[in-house]
């Protein structure tokens, strides 16, 4: 069923930025959807709640269903759907890290801030004088589908530019983003009132099922979970964007 709505609006990942959305999405959607920044630390999620129409779409992909949930929780009813692709779901719904290949960074976020923060700002510095070489540290363990992603040269451009663009510029965002998200969130999924629909690569070792289907628990309402055969996390991406309507 299409939605008819006034806004779409998608919240990328982290480490990720705006382009995200251009280099994963169908190409007649580029250009169609409002693309809040959030390695930028003016990003506030209730102000950003408060801008939406009646109606609103948002697509929250990985640590951007954290933003995504946020914003819905604050919205209410104002969200007409809420579609979160590879979600990272509250850490304290269960024993997730030794499944998450970025588990030992959030583990050291939330049990030493201040390392994080020094290792954060090494990568940004990385991500800013060498995304490539960022993007190929952050998909070492490509999983699945992921696989084919990772050598196709459009894709692997766009990515590092993003990278660069995003925590390469700044890592205050990022650094202020995932201190929140692993502290105990668990109470924001009670106020998400807009029927959700997650979106689940089977092989993904960045956000796993497991996560995906604690999450689908834990909300209070109308819930779809879609699996996506042999996708990992922005195969998984690129597969939901491709059957979303909008």
């Amino acid at each position: 069923m299409k939605h008819s709505l006034k806004t779409v609006a998608y919240f990328h990942g982290m480490p990720g930025g705006p382009g995200e959305w251009a280099a994963n999405a169908p190409a007649q959607l580029v250009g169609k959807v409002a693309l809040p920044d959030r390695n930028q630390p003016s990003f506030d999620s209730a102000g950003f709640a408060a801008s939406l129409p009646q109606g609103a779409i948002l697509i929250g992909f990985s640590l951007g269903a954290y933003a995504a949930l946020q914003v819905a929780a604050a919205a209410g009813e104002r969200v007409g759907a809420l579609h979160l692709v590879s979600p990272a779901a509250p850490l304290q719904l269960g024993d997730f890290l030794p499944q998450m290949q970025g588990g030992k960074l959030f583990w050291l976020a939330a049990n030493h801030p201040s390392w994080f923060g020094m290792v954060s700002r090494a990568q940004s510095w990385v991500a800013w004088k060498t995304p490539g070489f960022m993007l190929n540290r952050l998909m070492s363990g490509a999983a699945g589908d992921d696989r084919g992603l990772i050598r196709d040269p459009a894709w692997r451009a766009a990515m590092a530019e993003t990278l660069r663009t995003g925590i390469g510029f700044s890592a205050t965002g990022y650094v202020s983003e995932i201190r929140r998200y692993v502290e105990d969130w668990r109470d924001t999924l009670a106020q998400v009132q807009a029927p959700v629909t997650i979106w689940q690569g089977d092989a993904d070792n960045w956000t796993p099922p497991a996560m995906a289907q604690a999450l689908a628990k834990a909300l209070p309402g109308d819930v779809t979970t879609v699996m996506l055969p042999g996708a990992s996390h922005y195969s998984a991406l690129q597969a939901a964007l491709a059957r979303i309507e909008l």
